[in-house]
């Protein structure tokens, strides 16, 4: 630490928890004394999965001692949260260093320097309390996910210099030519400092792409100085960010003063452009139109909302394993979850969890949003996958009241970041679409539960009344699906709604992007069905263990960006693949795609795939060893791959009842993908939807006409490795 300028330490063990369900606990001095009947725990952390706990709210204290270093005096301690629920109380040493109330799912941290007593262990006290709350938001019980108190995400101990970083605020730019090709990027900065320096600091600064340096400079932080910036860099060639192709760079301030390291940090982020035009979402200048899903976290009842990186993991993968490319979360996240998504491509918009209450806000509610929006930007907006901050979620949007509230919040939004589009998600766009409050974001976005929840309104004639009435704005469906156990069907109507509901928006060019609802059935304080922990809404198309039900299947096909034109046919020793790039939804280019095929024994034969273009037809040949899939005898094209019985699937489509070839256990990741919990190419399983159950002597693939023919696995995989498609040979 003494070196580098800052140590940070993970507070995930040696805690002590006591739940304090009369309400004592300040009034016998625990604060200052230690918990008196404490059990040991780790953070992340909640009451609200344990026996006895499960209905609890109220308030939970933590104990945790930290020893400091006597070389570590005059040294700045902090202690970082990225999330406690909800209401958080801090004392050092039997002193309140501080207090973070009414938000509990952005990050905080409170500075306990004046408290810490170097060279010995210094008391650390927390309580959390989950009540109820009129002056929070979420308001009341106005939510639809599962309020678990207590230290629900990391802490860490931070310790620095007396000069040492606050915020630090990252600005990426891309340059574009003339014919809107990539023309460089310049990055900028906004530093606020814990405290103004007594004397000047000297800060170098670097910036890193695949951990080289790329570029790196000095400046000079005069004395008395709060918040600084450094003049723009400018890049001549910058990698640009996207859903398939995630290039990250880092930006490193080390700040020193006094011959020594005060302070450095880090900061991921990424070159990428996002903005609406008319009806279309631009990516980096291409019209794009994505496919998406919504993820409610804190669902695994083992677990509940302190799920740790294994349980984050295996969720995050299965949602892109969905082909899945965009989602929303209705409530804010914690920085490792959005550090996955700018690793692995998924764009997503993080909303203030204003769920449907008050329905008409005003004033207060608008300084409360507010006060959460500036935590939330000023923590996460180095995040390339942010691509939109929300506002809130099915209020009266036919309000006027509602509408002026959204637009001014809006502007405020922008002052704190002018580089993302900022929305309103509405369930009342289909009543009166022109007087809708979500007309006051940068895009129109429709939970649309027509059918369900909307009654038996025509759906078409709604779309037609919407785009007429706002032609200048993207439409985003932000929610559709089916909600058991309130209306009936089970998962053979979720796969109906799903299907013909996207036949349905396909034909209209003024939606953007899809977000289905839900990845997951989730845990909920409003749930349904189940009791205490298991308390939920069957929504999911994977259930609370993240298990896959039979409409996980129909929605990886329908947001697949690739499709089989044509069955595929054994040629010359090879397959014939023909490959259709969807020009509807999902609608985007697929560069850098590969196909990989994992032969019995062992064997592993890789290929780039062509590029395509939203509508282009391409067909590739893939070499295999001779015996793969095929008897010799049906080499010569006299077999078509999949010319088998009536109901024979394409790959990634599957019957009613089947799993999807490539489907991920819990924890495990995706096809060919060499990141964490990462799975084996072929891990078929029964019911994969393999082409090839052919008629008895049709030269199908997987049924050979002579007992040595060799089994395979195809995979057509995304450059990020996660699998679009699969084909079982």
């Amino acid at each position: 630490m003494i070196n580098s300028g800052r140590y940070t330490a993970k507070l995930d063990s040696g805690w002590k928890f006591q739940p304090d369900p009369q309400n004592q606990g300040e009034r016998e001095g625990w604060h200052n004394g230690g918990l008196p009947a404490p059990v040991p725990v780790s953070v992340p952390h909640t009451w609200n999965v344990q026996e006895e706990l499960e209905e609890f709210r109220g308030a939970g204290w933590y104990e945790q001692q930290l020893e400091v270093p006597a070389e570590w005096a005059g040294r700045r301690f902090r202690i970082f949260f990225e999330g406690a629920y909800r209401d958080t109380d801090i004392w050092v040493n039997g002193t309140l260093a501080g207090s973070h109330y009414n938000s509990g799912y952005t990050p905080f941290e409170v500075d306990i320097t004046p408290y810490i007593h170097a060279g010995g262990n210094n008391r650390l006290v927390i309580r959390v309390d989950n009540r109820n709350s009129d002056t929070a938001l979420p308001v009341s019980n106005s939510f639809d996910w599962a309020d678990d108190g207590g230290l629900i995400r990391p802490v860490m101990l931070v310790v620095t210099g007396s000069t040492a970083v606050e915020q630090v605020r990252v600005e990426p730019k891309v340059h574009f030519s003339a014919d809107g090709k990539p023309a460089g990027g310049t990055l900028a900065a906004q530093i606020k400092l814990c405290e103004p320096p007594a004397a000047a600091v000297h800060a170098e600064i670097k910036v890193y792409r695949n951990e080289a340096v790329i570029w790196q400079g000095t400046e000079k932080i005069a004395a008395g100085a709060l918040a600084w910036s450094f003049a723009e860099i400018g890049l001549e060639e910058v990698q640009l960010w996207h859903f398939d192709h995630p290039h990250l760079y880092e930006l490193e301030l080390v700040l020193t003063a006094g011959g020594g390291a005060q302070d450095r940090i880090v900061r991921s982020f990424g070159f990428r452009e996002i903005v609406v035009e008319g009806h279309q979402l631009l990516l980096n200048r291409e019209p794009v139109r994505l496919m998406g899903v919504e993820w409610m976290p804190g669902s695994h009842p083992a677990a509940g909302m302190a799920e740790g990186a294994e349980e984050l993991t295996a969720m995050l993968v299965r949602l892109k394993e969905a082909n899945c490319i965009i989602t929303r979360f209705h409530w804010q996240q914690g920085n490792e979850l959005l550090d996955w998504c700018d690793r692995n491509g998924l764009l997503v918009q993080e909303e203030i969890p204003h769920w449907q209450q008050p329905a008409e806000p005003g004033k207060d509610t608008r300084l409360l949003a507010l006060s959460q929006a500036k935590e939330m930007i000023a923590s996460h907006s180095h995040h390339p996958c942010i691509f939109a901050w929300g506002m809130g979620n099915e209020l009266d949007g036919q309000s006027a009241v509602t509408n002026g509230y959204m637009e001014q919040l809006k502007e405020e939004f922008l002052q704190l970041d002018s580089t993302r589009l900022v929305n309103y998600v509405s369930n009342t766009l289909q009543l009166q679409p022109a007087s809708d409050a979500t007309g006051a974001g940068d895009m129109l976005m429709w939970n649309d539960y027509i059918g369900t929840w909307h009654g038996d309104l025509d759906e078409e004639e709604v779309i037609r009344q919407i785009i007429a009435d706002h032609p200048d704005k993207p439409l985003v469906v932000a929610e559709y699906g089916l909600c058991e156990p309130a209306f009936e069907g089970g998962d053979a109507r979720r796969i109906r709604i799903l299907r013909e509901k996207t036949a349905i928006y396909r034909r209209y060019p003024a939606f953007a992007a899809l977000i289905y609802f839900s990845l997951n059935d989730y845990r909920t304080q409003m749930g349904e069905e189940g009791t205490g922990r298991f308390m939920q809404r069957v929504h999911g198309s994977v259930d609370l263990y993240n298990q896959a039900k039979p409409s996980y299947a129909a929605l990886r096909e329908e947001s697949s960006p690739l499709v089989l034109a044509g069955e595929p046919v054994w040629k010359n020793g090879g397959l014939e693949l023909t490959l259709e790039c969807r020009n509807d939804i999902p609608s985007y280019a697929v560069r850098g795609y590969s196909l990989s095929a994992a032969i019995a024994g062992g064997e592993t034969i890789s290929q780039q795939l062509p590029d395509l273009a939203p509508g282009e037809v391409r067909t590739v040949y893939v070499e295999l060893p001779e015996g793969t899939g095929s008897a010799s005898g049906t080499n010569d094209g006299a077999g078509s791959a999949g010319e088998g019985k009536e109901g024979a699937v394409r790959a990634g489509e599957a019957k009613e009842g089947s799993a999807t070839a490539g489907e991920v256990k819990e924890g495990a990741g995706s096809v060919g993908k060499g990141k964490e919990g990462a799975g084996s190419v072929g891990e078929g399983k029964e019911g994969a939807g393999s082409i090839g159950e052919g008629k008895e002597g049709a030269g199908s693939v997987g049924e050979g006409k002579e007992s040595s023919a060799r089994t395979a696995a195809l995979s057509i995989l995304r450059p990020t490795g996660f699998s679009v498609l699969e084909l079982q040979l």
